[in-house]
């Protein structure tokens, strides 16, 4: 059997803050908390915390400016979300399609039945946020992921919402990456935008079938994107992928 090894602590830093960036704690171009303050809140000495924000200045992630600051830099979000979870197996990228398809798929018809309005509204303020942020779609938006799992934790079941969680993060290997970069237009990202207002459109309505339907179409428009290019699934509805 493969041995596990516990994280160093620098990993375990660089997770934290890679973290901060990608669930939009910290957007780019914005300011990090202060050294001192970064530091006491994670328990670590200034000296171990520098070295690791050193190891993400030179990834690309943050941009260290002595007598300013620390700030994620411009494609910071991009690069942070490309950055693969410790330990995280490369799951095949279409297999996490399919598996996000059977979970959100019935966690949005949980959702539409167990909503409460203040769910319904942060989930519309999430579709505002991420089809008002920018049209290339591999800048993985905070918003489209929040949105998602906004829909999980509104099923009013805690383990759904953590499986949702955990498919995200699998998208975060290197080959799923490496694949949406080739293939995730402008384009997707704006059929995804009406594709979740469908799916707001159902849970409104508290149509749960209509949500899970939604839902579905939604993600089988990803997996045809993802494997072949196109944009519009020619699936038989309820039957998933081709």
């Amino acid at each position: 059997m493969e041995k596990l090894e516990p994280l160093k602590l620098n990993d375990q830093i660089a997770q934290h803050l890679i973290d901060m960036i990608v669930n939009g704690e910290v957007a780019p171009e914005q300011r990090l908390p202060s050294e001192r303050s970064l530091a006491s809140s994670l328990g670590v000495s200034r000296g171990t915390l520098r070295q690791t924000l050193v190891r993400l200045e030179l990834d690309g992630i943050l941009d260290i400016k002595p007598g300013s600051g620390v700030f994620v830099t411009a494609d910071g979000l991009s690069r942070a979300y490309a950055r693969p979870m410790p330990h995280s197996a490369d799951v095949p990228p279409l297999d996490i399609i399919k598996a996000r398809r059977i979970v959100e798929g019935e966690a949005a018809l949980h959702a539409a039945l167990n909503a409460s309005d203040g769910d319904l509204v942060r989930i519309s303020n999430l579709l505002t946020d991420f089809s008002a942020g920018p049209r290339r779609y591999d800048l993985r938006h905070p918003s489209d992921r929040d949105f998602h799992i906004a829909i999980a934790e509104a099923s009013g079941n805690r383990a759904v919402a953590r499986l949702v969680v955990e498919l995200w993060e699998m998208q975060r290997g290197k080959l799923y990456q490496r694949l949406e970069d080739h293939f995730s237009t402008a384009p997707m990202r704006d059929l995804a935008v009406e594709d979740h207002r469908k799916i707001i459109e159902a849970l409104l309505k508290r149509d749960a079938q209509g949500a899970r339907q939604a839902m579905h179409d939604h993600l089988d428009r990803i997996h045809l994107n993802l494997a072949t290019g196109e944009l519009h699934p020619d699936t038989v509805k309820g039957n998933g992928p081709k």
